[in-house]
Order: C-alpha cells, then structure tokens, then sequence
C-alpha cells in the first residue's frame, strides 16, 4: 500500500575537524586539511579566530558551534573581522586578564594567585616578555619557571593544590625542567623569605585597614568608570612586591567576610 510519507532530509556533515588542545588552550579548526582558525574555550563559553587576524568573534555555547562558525566564515570567503565580533578589551593593568573584571572577587583571587607563583618561583610571562594577567581558575595562563627560564602554560586550578593543602598537581613542574630532586631547594634559594610589610615606593597593602579601604576605592573607581584610578588602585593592590604573600594573606581574609561581589 502506498505511503505519502516524506523522506527524512539528511542533515549534512560539517566538513571542518577539530584538531588536539594545544599548550596554550587552543584547538586547531581544519577544512580538508586546511587551517581554518582555533577555538578555545574561557569561562564556559567557546570563542574562534582567523588564524591570521587573530580576530575574536562572538561567544558560542560549544565548541562545535564555534567550529561550525569558523567554517561558516572561510567557506563564505568573509573574513572575521568582516563579521560580527567581541573586541578584546584594553588591559587596566598587566597583572589582571583584560577578560577579567576587576570586580572584588577577581583582585582577591588575582592577588592570591600571583603571591603563590612568586613563592612557587614562576613568574606570568609569555615567550615574547609580555606579562600575561591572571585570566581565571581553569583558563590556560602562559607562565615562565624561574628555575630554568621556559615559557609553559599552566593552569592555575591545578597550582593551588585541593581541598587547602597548598600542593600544585602535578608536582613535578613541567618537561624537561631541571631534576625533580633539586627543585624544592632551587625555588627556597630563589625565592627566599618572603617580605612581612612592604618596601616598595608604591606602597602595597599588608594590614587589614589599608587593603580593606583600597578595595573599597577600586570598586568605586570601576563603578563610576575612572580607568586612571582604578589603574593606580589596581597596582597597589596586584603589582610585583616581596610582601605578596603578606598582601594575599589580608585580602584572602577579606574574600571570607560577608561582603560579596
């Protein structure tokens, strides 16, 4: 008996392959073995770019989204800049990601973690010398070992350590760093004692009172859009200083009291 069923379409098959991650987070997007762009992945959302511009277009929920886009865009023969895009916001300071809202949870969580690479002897700088900001807890964060002066990418989830024991996983540093026996004491000899109050001229805070008020003017200084201040506020608050550990210290204790962002 006859049917007037219609058939199924088929839906077709992207022609795009998403390579292996990379070191520093990014998967390579190929059409027949052609380089189309990377993805990559930042807090929960999928971004793509050209492999020649470098332009980062709109968010996607998965990567296969954002593939499919890429795709999409070296098929159509529009570049990404032609295309809709979220520009890559302007750096305050070096030491925070430009991605990162200098909100108070993310100073907190910025200085904390930038006080425990120094006490790690790793410091957050790129091959080419650029100082890379700290870009979240499970971001790729390309850092250089002060034991033997090369770039890897770290993330900074797996540096400190579970459940407050402080013990970066995995221990060992990276490939081909110097002997796992003698790393503990290279880092003490680098790293030394770390400063209880701060020499610098900038002044970084290491009491509660200073730390507490700085703050304060940073959320101030975002709020009413005053990037000058908000810079100066910023480097004291994250900027290089012997008594990183001391400043985490008071801002840690800050970031369990009942004022939240």
């Amino acid at each position: 008996m006859a049917t007037n069923a219609t058939p199924e379409t088929e839906t077709p098959q992207p022609r795009y392959t998403i390579g292996d991650r990379m070191p520093d987070g990014r998967y390579p997007v190929t059409v027949d073995d052609e380089l189309i762009g990377f993805i990559h992945r930042w807090h929960g959302e999928w971004y793509a770019c050209t492999p020649v511009e470098g332009d980062v277009v709109t968010p996607h929920a998965n990567k296969e989204e954002a593939a499919a886009r890429l795709e999409a865009t070296s098929l159509s023969g529009v570049t990404a800049a032609e295309t809709e895009q979220t520009e890559e916001p302007a750096a305050i300071v070096p030491w925070l990601h430009p991605r990162m809202k200098p909100t108070r949870r993310n100073i907190i969580s910025a200085a904390i973690a930038l006080a425990r690479l120094a006490e790690l002897a790793w410091t957050p700088v790129d091959q080419d010398g650029k100082v890379t900001g700290y870009p979240g807890s499970d971001n790729p964060w390309p850092l250089t070992c002060g034991l033997d002066g090369k770039v890897v990418v770290r993330w900074w989830s797996h540096l400190r350590g579970r459940n407050g024991d402080n013990t970066p996983r995995p221990v060992w540093r990276h490939e081909d760093c110097i002997t796992f026996e003698d790393q503990a004491a290279k880092v003490a000899e680098l790293v030394g004692k770390p400063a209880a109050t701060c020499p610098c001229d900038t002044k970084h805070p290491t009491d509660l009172e200073t730390a507490t008020e700085l703050l304060e003017q940073a959320e101030r200084a975002r709020r009413a859009d005053d990037t000058e201040a908000l810079r100066e506020h910023l480097t004291r608050l994250l900027g290089p200083c012997p008594a990183s550990s001391a400043r985490a210290a008071v801002l840690k204790e800050l970031g369990t009291g009942p004022k939240k962002s």
